[in-house]
């Protein structure tokens, strides 16, 4: 049989280690079905990158696939995560999209390993799904 895959693809383009260079950190991404990456900014402002979504993997690789690309700004916090971080059984997802976000926001400024820590004590309940989280933070 065939195995339908989800998956987020991105690739991180940073500027060049010349002290002189102000070029910008840019995340670019393509979304197959998977959860959508969130960028915490420093400031507090949360994005889900829901753009450049595709088909999952594994129903026909000629299907074209789109991908988007943003602007980190400097202090932002990307996490990629799995889905077992935002449901719940029986929740409709864009409440835990929203409870996401909103921890996202509380912990923005703190430093990226009490980020990450806190956001899945924050996110989890007792019937909990596997989850799996990677956060990268933008010097």
């Amino acid at each position: 049989g065939i195995e339908l895959v989800t998956a987020v693809i991105a690739r991180l383009e940073t500027p060049t280690t010349d002290a002189t260079s102000t070029a910008p950190w840019r995340l670019h991404w393509t979304n197959a079905g998977h959860p959508p990456p969130l960028l915490a900014r420093p400031d507090g402002r949360t994005v889900l990158l829901e753009e450049a979504s595709a088909p999952v993997l594994g129903v026909d690789p000629a299907l074209a696939r789109t991908t988007a690309t943003c602007e980190l700004p400097s202090g932002s916090t990307v996490l990629l995560y799995t889905d077992g971080l935002i449901e719940r059984p029986g929740e409709d997802i864009g409440r835990g999209l929203t409870r996401l976000r909103q921890h996202a926001t509380a912990l923005a400024r703190e430093p990226l390993p009490v980020f990450l820590d806190e956001l899945l004590t924050r996110m989890s309940d007792r019937q909990q799904d596997d989850v799996a989280a990677l956060a990268l933070r933008v010097p």
